[in-house]
């Protein structure tokens, strides 16, 4: 009995060191500056020249958005209907939404296409951290999976404060990437000028639509209610 005791507080032991241990790496490997803030991104909207863009399409990858390519799910160029979502990743309803999105691409595969781009809210705990993390994770081909996560996880990394939200964003990326990622990388990536670019481009795009929520659905240049996102893309391909 006395050596199982032992056996037991010695398996304990040895959990609560890998997850000291775990969390020793990431602060030693994470960037010596600040995580991107709202107003970081607002700074880069205001003093950059969107203007010749056209929102309704797919926009190459260029210095103005941080040479980083849009975030797509599909071909574009080979489906029947092309959605352009546009979302923040704190928005409750975008989390029902995402559920609904990832329905359709089920059902129709290739028949349609996702673009999505981050519309960032004002107000909202974690929001621009998470879509920096999103980001980060696009960049080394895991962003589908970590946006998943981050929208199922919402609940959770929406009220982490301080020295907890690093961490938590890392710890997705684990997961998301099935432990194969470059977490030094996704941690440089994620408060990197070409991630903030990127989100003040995608943040562009919504004020070129005069948006005025989220989630906000387009498909050929139309506003499509949430409500009817379904049966608009339901009829579209059938006809």
């Amino acid at each position: 009995m006395g050596r199982r005791i032992f056996g037991i507080i010695g398996v304990v032991v040895a959990i609560a060191l890998l997850v000291v241990f775990g969390a020793f790496i990431i602060s030693e490997n994470a960037p010596d500056y600040e995580l991107l803030k709202y107003k970081d991104i607002i700074e880069l909207y205001s003093s950059t020249d969107y203007s010749d863009i056209e929102p309704d399409s797919v926009v190459a990858a260029s210095p103005v958005t941080g040479d980083l390519p849009e975030k797509v799910i599909g071909s574009t160029s080979k489906a029947k209907v092309v959605i352009y979502e546009y979302a923040d990743y704190a928005c409750s309803h975008c989390a029902e939404m995402n559920t609904v999105v990832k329905k359709l691409v089920e059902d129709y595969g290739d028949k349609i296409a996702i673009v999505y781009r981050g519309y960032l809210l004002t107000g909202y705990p974690n929001n621009v951290t998470a879509a920096a993390a999103a980001n980060a994770a696009a960049i080394q081909g895991y962003w589908e999976k970590y946006k998943n996560l981050v929208f199922s996880d919402q609940a959770t990394w929406f009220y982490l404060k301080g020295d907890n939200v690093l961490p938590y964003f890392v710890d997705l990326f684990i997961q998301a990437s099935n432990g194969e990622g470059d977490i030094e990388k996704f941690q440089e990536d994620m408060m990197s000028e070409a991630t903030a670019k990127r989100l003040a481009f995608d943040y562009a795009m919504g004020e070129k639509i005069e948006l005025t929520g989220t989630p906000t659905f387009r498909i050929n240049g139309e506003k499509v209610a949430s409500s009817e996102l379904q049966t608009t893309v339901s009829k579209l391909l059938s006809e």
